[in-house]
C-alpha cells in the first residue's frame, strides 16, 4: 500500500476515557471546520487507529455512530467517506442528532420515542378524514413498493411526517422535520435486519388503526410498540458493526 496516498487526520491523540465520544467529537469538529470535506474518504481502520491513539472497537462504535446519523457512509470495498459539507453540518445542527455511544443511543432512542408518542397520540385525537387519509397512503406505499428499498424508506419517512402535519402541533412538527436526516438513517440501518420490513408495515398498521378510530392510547402504545422493534434493530446493527473481529 502506497502510504504516501493516505489522508493524515490532523488530529491529536485522545484520551482513554469515553473514547466514542471523544472520536465522535474529533471527526465532528473536521467537518465543522472544513478539514473534511463531502465525499473525503476516512483513512483505513487501522491507520485511524494508530492516529488516534485508540482501539477497534471504540473508533468501529464512532463510526458507526456517525453513520448512523447519516454524517458518514460506509460502502462495503471502498471505505468510509464522509456525507456532508461542513455548511451542512453547521446550518442542521439536529438533523445529527448527538454523538453516540451505547448508551446514547438507548438515549437517543428514547428520545424518539417521547417526541413520537405525543405526536401520535394528538393525532389519533385531532387527525381530519383528508390528514388520515394521507397516512393510509404512505402505508400503502411501502406495502406497494416492498421490493423497491427506496420507495419504502421514503413512504416510511413520509408516514411519520404525516402523522406530525395530523397532529396540529407546529413545534412538533418543527421538530421531526428537523430530525428527518437522522429517521432517514435510521429506517435504511434498521431494514437491514432481516424481518424488519414486514414488522414495520405491521405495525404501521396498527398505529393506523387506532388513529382512524381516534383511540389515543391505544396509538400511544402502537408507536411505543414500534419504535422499541426499529430501536432493538438498531442496537443489533451497532453492536454487529462494532464488535472487534
Amino acid at each position: 500500500m502506497d502510504t504516501k496516498s493516505v489522508m493524515k487526520l490532523p488530529i491529536k491523540q485522545v484520551e482513554r476515557s469515553r473514547l466514542t465520544e471523544k472520536i465522535v467529537d474529533r471527526i465532528v469538529s473536521l467537518i465543522a471546520s472544513g478539514e473534511l470535506k463531502r465525499g473525503d474518504k476516512l483513512p483505513p481502520e487501522r491507520v485511524m487507529m494508530k492516529q488516534l491513539g485508540v482501539g477497534r472497537s471504540s473508533l468501529r462504535e464512532a463510526i458507526e455512530s456517525l453513520s448512523l446519523m447519516g454524517v458518514l457512509t460506509r460502502h462495503p470495498g471502498s471505505g468510509t467517506h464522509v456525507s456532508v459539507s461542513g455548511e451542512e453540518f453547521l446550518a442542521k445542527p439536529l438533523s445529527w442528532g448527538i454523538p453516540l455511544g451505547r448508551g446514547r443511543l438507548q438515549e437517543l432512542i428514547e428520545a424518539r420515542r417521547i417526541l413520537e408518542e405525543a405526536i401520535t397520540a394528538l393525532a389519533a385525537e385531532k387527525a381530519s378524514e383528508a390528514e388520515i387519509a394521507e397516512i393510509r397512503h404512505y402505508l400503502a406505499e411501502m406495502k406497494a413498493n416492498h421490493r423497491n428499498r427506496r420507495k419504502v424508506i421514503k413512504a416510511d419517512l413520509s408516514f411519520h411526517i404525516a402523522m406530525a402535519k395530523a397532529s396540529h402541533n407546529t413545534v412538533l412538527l418543527g421538530f421531526i422535520t428537523q430530525i428527518r436526516n437522522l429517521l432517514r438513517s435510521w429506517i435504511d440501518k434498521a431494514l437491514l435486519v432481516p424481518g424488519v420490513y414486514d414488522s414495520t408495515v405491521e405495525e404501521h398498521s396498527e398505529i393506523l388503526s387506532a388513529i382512524e378510530a381516534h383511540d389515543v392510547e391505544g396509538a400511544r402504545l402502537a408507536l411505543r410498540s414500534h419504535l422499541k422493534s426499529v430501536g432493538d434493530a438498531l442496537v443489533s446493527i451497532v453492536l454487529t458493526r462494532t464488535s472487534p473481529e
